[in-house]
């Protein structure tokens, strides 16, 4: 695999993180929900409005988790460029006001993670949990937190491997369906 990078998103990459926001909530959750209170969900918590309004959350960062290509020499008798890098997954990061619970300025919340579908089992989701622990500690605070729906034992167990522990719960709506989450901590 090659270098891997995550690149803060910027708002002239916000179809792009729509795209990819909307591509791996569905391959994630979409046959477990009732299809119609999910593309209700979709077109809300993907809009361009709601990215937009997140993109410029304080205490917010969304990453795109991004492959360097290979390097390839230009031709310059074909006009053939050097590949960009490929995007795999993306992450959001809360801090203080922005953390979906109100868990003080110790913590971190990993928001989302998300990996396209063809590249997870490949350790990304490890290596960006890893760089989001080493951002909080240079950010000072002592502990990441996420939430994590009940029902997705591979998620909870992936997080447990990686050293969370299940704290609390809080509920999560897919339009108008109430689903629990567990709310898991990594002590830093």
């Amino acid at each position: 695999m090659n270098p891997l990078s995550l690149i803060p998103v910027s708002e002239d990459e916000l179809e792009d993180l729509r795209e990819l926001s909307i591509q791996t909530f569905t391959a994630a959750f979409g046959p477990q929900n009732d299809p119609a209170d999910f593309q209700n969900y979709l077109q809300n918590a993907f809009s361009r409005e709601q990215l937009t309004e997140e993109l410029h959350q304080a205490g917010t960062t969304f990453y795109f988790l991004r492959e360097a290509a290979p390097t390839v020499a230009n031709n310059t008798d074909t006009g053939a460029t050097e590949p960009s890098a490929a995007t795999l997954g993306y992450l959001k990061l809360n801090t203080d006001a922005a953390q979906s619970e109100p868990l003080g300025e110790e913590g971190m919340e990993v928001e989302r993670i998300y990996v396209r579908d063809g590249h997870q089992g490949k350790g990304l989701g490890q290596w960006m949990i890893e760089r989001s622990g080493e951002m909080a500690k240079k950010a000072g605070k002592s502990f990441l937190w996420l939430g994590v729906w009940q029902e997705n034992t591979r998620a909870v167990a992936f997080y447990q491997r990686m050293g969370f522990v299940i704290f609390g719960e809080h509920p999560y709506y897919i339009g108008s369906d109430r689903q629990m989450d567990w709310l898991m901590r990594l002590d830093l």
